[in-house]
């Protein structure tokens, strides 16, 4: 064998790779075409986001599925519509224009783009980390505090459940929603893990720790470690009750923390701010901020890997 690993054999496999062949291996994986290229197998497997409602008017110019994944690559990287129009034949056969991926933007479901975040993680996570924060607008609307009207921002709300992993220090968003400011925390944490399994520890500070939640996180199977609040417990027969007293003040302490820097990354990335004034729109922005964070936390991954190799 030489020093290149390479046996006498010209068909055996490489045992080492120098450093530009990992250096090549991690571009290639997360380019910017491979990044459409991974949206848009994820897209199909989830199928149409939309369909035509009737037959009248012109023939859409590229699929839906095609459509959703090069939206999704444009808005990830906060690109602007015209932007998209100049982008566009770099990605599909043709051209567009920006009028039709706003049109189409609109019409893909939140539901779509939650499966798509779910469908981005391929691990399991024994701590689930639950928290939100707010998404400023530049709406102003009209509000009345103690009988004097004033015109405030208005702030969406986004509310995450990360996945966190101890040894390699990975986050990823297992599930996210995109609401209105009158949506509670809670009630944001129950709509995220309705229906899953799993045996992990779910975290969150005082204002999850309500009777619904504790509720719903044993239903799924995990264990509850919810900040106590100052409300005291009412029902002592409940799994607030019960899983109050195994609260563990060192693991909320050392973990707590942890979901602060998916926030903070799209803070310092000035991702906290959406231009959109449709509804629907700026739920759709609000949740490709998963969209994001899951590839970039992939991105990271493989890098953790590649540099520990090449030491």
């Amino acid at each position: 064998m030489n020093s290149l690993g390479v046996g006498s054999d010209p068909t055996m496999p490489k045992l080492t790779q120098t450093y530009w062949e990992k250096y090549d291996l991690l571009y290639k994986n997360y380019s910017k075409k491979t990044i459409f290229k991974r949206l848009l197998k994820e897209c199909r497997k989830l199928g149409k986001p939309y369909t035509k409602q009737d037959n009248r008017g012109r023939k859409p110019k590229f699929k839906p599925i095609t459509y959703a994944a090069f939206l999704a690559l444009q808005k990830i990287f906060r690109h602007r519509y015209r932007e998209m129009e100049l982008e566009a034949t770099l990605y599909m056969p043709d051209k567009a224009d920006h009028s039709t991926f706003a049109r189409n933007y609109a019409k893909i479901p939140q539901q779509y783009i939650e499966q798509l975040i779910a469908n981005l993680v391929d691990k399991q996570f024994i701590y689930w980390i639950a928290d939100s924060t707010c998404i400023s607008t530049k709406i102003r609307v009209e509000r009345t505090v103690q009988g004097i009207r004033n015109k405030v921002k208005l702030c969406d709300k986004y509310h995450i459940v990360i996945g966190y992993d101890p040894t390699t220090h990975s986050t990823f968003i297992l599930g996210a929603k995109a609401s209105d400011e009158h949506v509670s925390d809670s009630e944001g944490a129950m709509q995220i893990i309705n229906g899953k399994q799993s045996t992990a520890y779910f975290l969150g500070d005082s204002a999850y720790n309500t009777y619904d939640l504790h509720e719903a996180v044993k239903e799924a199977g995990m264990f509850a470690q919810m900040k106590p609040d100052n409300k005291g417990i009412r029902k002592t027969m409940s799994a607030k009750a019960r899983q109050t007293k195994l609260f563990s003040k060192k693991i909320y302490k050392e973990l707590r923390g942890v979901v602060e820097t998916v926030f903070g990354g799209a803070t310092n990335a000035g991702l906290m701010l959406t231009y959109a004034k449709n509804e629907h729109t700026r739920r759709l922005d609000t949740l490709m901020l998963a969209v994001r964070h899951n590839l970039m936390a992939s991105m990271r991954s493989l890098l953790i890997v590649f540099v520990r190799q090449t030491r």
